[in-house]
């Protein structure tokens, strides 16, 4: 009987996995659901992020969202000291727990999405949560949205891990928790999804907008029946008082330009400074925090926090000139200090900031000079400055207008919106080239606007396909042995040449011994290895990427470069081929594309590597069979036994980037339940086999 209740049991279960599988293989009707799970999880990571930060700062001050007037009711010395111990909390948790916590984070989401397939570690997310909640609440300058987008993105990364799913699909997931992001802080669900694929993941393909799209209703609710469903901002009254007034307007799109490529280039400078700073990496965003200090210390602490409270002084015109100017330079340097130095936060409502204020310093010099001409108060023109400068500094201007728009809830204002903003936008881009996004991904050698492909390369080390055997011969070495040395090598093109100490002095590459090739009884007596070698040697480090070892081939002409120990430079280890490196290269793009074609639980392609397969036979990769698994394939007889071939097996890794490690198929593999292999035989065979 308690047999039978097993087998039954069993049976069940063997059921309710084939459901699952059978759902999770229609990629449509899976991405859907996981996007509404995802949304789920992001709007109340968002409500609760922002209960963090209001709990933070009623630990630190005894109140919540403190007012200027309260700041400044606090002695100088406290306001000094509060960003400073903030500083000192943040710098622990972003240098010894998770390193990707710190700046403004969309970056970091962004780089994962092009090199490492949309993953990000699990650990990202709670340390995102801490470091960003400290850092604003103890008065850091820096929004809120950025760390959502990184914990809804760490989150969704996390769930397709889970589940093991394809690259394509897991860019999908991380693009769904960055939408749930900025739609439940912004309340915003149009901005969330063109967030997403404006920004994050630049491809407005169909078959991925849709999750997105449900992700950022879905997170949308959740952070309206929990925050309410009122505009972020009240909207400006708002009238065209003539034509002409389209010119301030225009002007306004270009002053936000400038104040958003001054902002990106002071922020990126700052990170570098900081960077470079020779002190603890921990301690760095407590000097970051002095910096906000000593602002706060001497009447300034108009920069602390997100900032909301005047946007919306701005937006009603309740501000003197004197103070918009001088919150304009202040909060660049203060938002700069806060996440150059290592401090976590967003850049949005900084930017959001900044385009208030430039607009109502705009309205200021268009009021004194055509007092007839424009609005009788600024509130419009810092509406239309936050939009203009949020474009100008994340390059995406559909993103910016749409993210005005919600926050507002008014449309009122659109034509003047509309042209400050694509102004901003193509002003920005020809004074400097690189967003507020993408200028740190550069500083890392990462290019989005050509494509994934081009960092296929970033992803993969040295260590990883470099060769042990090489050719080495003293300095001293004379010019015949040199030459049996180089017509005894079939497999390397250059051989290093060494000092007493067995150090790299130089090298020899096949191609340049030519000259010398018929003189060598003339030049035997005299030429040594070191008379003929190039004495500048190029070398690379194990964990050097292989981007940065193509670009030192291009450059130095070169097919052959040594590998040399980092604890000892001079020692070589290994060498690398350029022929080996375009093999990994075409082998990571075939990977890419093997695994991002997949459109269910198997994947049939027509022809790998241009060779076709015969009628009624595919190859497809499929997720592998409960009743094979613990069985080598040797055992399995898979050619036998249902007339297929096994030629590569996928197995999860954790240190593979991807997390799935590739093995050819040799008879004495043991297979295990997760792998994913791929085979060819008879279509009908493997569809049976895809839905076992």
């Amino acid at each position: 009987m308690v047999g039978q209740e097993q087998v039954g049991n069993h049976s069940f279960m063997s059921r309710l996995s084939g459901v699952f599988r059978d759902f999770t293989s229609r990629e449509y009707s899976f991405n859907l659901l996981m996007g509404f799970v995802i949304g789920v999880i992001g709007g109340y990571g968002a409500v609760g992020f922002r209960l963090s930060i209001g709990l933070v700062e009623w630990s630190i001050l005894g109140i919540k969202s403190p007012t200027v007037e309260a700041l400044m009711a606090l002695p100088w010395y406290y306001r000094l000291a509060l960003p400073i111990i903030g500083g000192l909390i943040v710098g622990p948790i972003v240098t010894f727990f998770s390193s990707e916590a710190k700046g403004h984070g969309v970056p970091e989401v962004m780089a994962s999405v092009a090199t490492k397939g949309g993953i990000i570690r699990g650990r990202v997310a709670a340390a995102k949560v801490v470091a960003s909640a400290v850092t604003i609440g103890s008065g850091g300058s820096a929004g809120s949205e950025g760390p959502i987008v990184q914990i809804g993105s760490s989150i969704a990364s996390g769930l397709g891990q889970l589940f093991r799913v394809s690259p394509r699909r897991m860019k999908t997931f991380v693009g769904c928790g960055a939408a749930a992001g900025i739609a439940a802080t912004f309340n915003a669900p149009v901005a969330g999804m063109l967030f997403s694929v404006e920004i994050i993941l630049g491809d407005f393909a169909v078959s991925q907008l849709s999750p997105i799209i449900v992700a950022s209703v879905t997170a949308t609710a959740v952070s309206r029946m929990h925050l309410g469903a009122a505009p972020a901002f009240a909207v400006p009254g708002y009238e065209l008082v003539s034509p002409l007034e389209l010119i301030p307007y225009a002007l306004l799109g270009v002053a936000a330009a400038f104040i958003a490529v001054l902002f990106n280039l002071t922020l990126s400078k700052t990170e570098d400074f900081f960077e470079d700073l020779r002190v603890p990496d921990w301690i760095k965003p407590a000097l970051g925090g002095l910096i906000i200090g000593i602002m706060g210390a001497v009447g300034l602490p108009h920069v602390y926090g997100v900032g909301y409270e005047f946007i919306e002084e701005a937006l009603v015109g309740h501000l003197a000139l004197w103070l918009m100017v001088g919150l304009i330079f202040a909060k660049i340097i203060a938002t700069s200090a806060t996440l150059g130095s290592g401090g976590s936060g967003g850049i949005l409502a900084p930017s959001l900031f900044l385009g208030a204020m430039i607009g109502g310093v705009v309205w200021y010099a268009a009021h004194a000079i055509f007092p007839d001409a424009v609005s009788s108060t600024y509130g419009p023109y810092a509406l239309v400055g936050m939009a203009a400068l949020v474009g100008a500094a994340t390059h995406a201007p559909l993103q910016a207008i749409l993210i005005l728009f919600e926050l507002t809830g008014g449309y009122e204002v659109i034509l003047p919106l509309m042209l400050a903003t694509v102004l901003a936008v193509i002003v920005s881009r020809k004074l400097f080239e690189e967003s507020i996004y993408t200028v740190k991904l550069k500083a890392k050698g990462i290019t989005l606007r050509r494509g994934t492909e081009v960092n296929v390369l970033k992803g993969i080390r040295t260590a990883d396909v470099m060769r042990r055997d090489f050719k080495s011969v003293p300095d001293n070495t004379r010019l015949r042995p040199l030459l049996d040395m180089i017509s005894d090598s079939s497999t390397n093109s250059s051989v290093f040449v060494t000092d007493k100490k067995h150090h790299l002095i130089g090298h020899v590459a096949y191609n340049e011994l030519r000259h010398v090739l018929f003189d060598v009884e003339a030049l035997e007596p005299v030429v040594a290895a070191a008379d003929i070698a190039n004495l500048n040697p190029v070398f690379v480090f194990p964990d050097d990427t292989l981007d940065v070892v193509f670009q030192l081939f291009a450059r130095r002409n070169l097919d052959e470069l040594a590998v040399v120990d980092p604890d000892d430079p001079g020692t070589i280890i290994g060498s690398i081929h350029r022929a080996d490196v375009v093999d990994a290269y075409n082998h990571e793009i075939l990977r890419r594309d093997l695994m991002g074609s997949v459109a269910s639980s198997f994947l049939v392609a027509q022809k790998v590597r241009s060779t076709p397969l015969a009628e009624g036979y595919v190859m497809a990769e499929v997720e592998l069979p409960s009743s094979w698994a613990s069985k080598d394939l040797k055992t399995l007889d898979l050619r036998k036994n249902h007339k297929i071939e096994v030629m590569l097996v996928r197995r999860y890794s954790p240190d593979k980037l991807g997390n799935m490690e590739s093995m050819m198929a040799s008879p004495d593999l043991v297979l295990r339940n997760g792998d994913v292999v791929l085979i060819s035989g008879p279509k009908a065979v493997i569809e049976k086999l895809a839905k076992s």
